[in-house]
């Protein structure tokens, strides 16, 4: 009497395999639109300007920081919310980069009161 050996388990099939291989192609493409992230020997990496640690001239101890308010009128909606960004032009015109993205420029500029 013989017995012939079979094996209950499936083989994976060739269309599976391509299938789970284009997918990880998909998702991979759109998590890195513009290739793969490589590391760049530190002689091709930006370097820019040291940082010089003595410039405290930012530091609130300095008493050059001022916070900035906005005045909103007749109940109408601020534009500041969560500023952002600060940013000076070449005039010294103060703009600010909102949470919503919104390009605002501080004018009007006045010390606040103390009541």
């Amino acid at each position: 009497m013989m017995v012939s050996a079979t094996t209950s388990a499936s083989p994976i099939s060739v269309a599976s395999v391509i299938f789970v291989a284009v997918g990880i192609h998909q998702l991979l493409s759109k998590q890195f639109p513009h290739g793969r992230p490589v590391d760049l020997a530190p002689s091709n990496r930006h370097s820019g300007s040291p940082l010089d640690l003595s410039n405290d001239s930012l530091r609130l101890s300095n008493g050059k920081l001022t916070k900035i308010y906005e005045r909103v009128e007749n109940e109408g909606s601020p534009l500041l919310v969560g500023p952002e960004t600060i940013m000076f032009d070449a005039d010294g015109t103060i703009f600010t980069l909102t949470q919503q993205s919104k390009l605002v420029s501080i004018t009007d500029i006045q010390q606040k009161s103390e009541d």
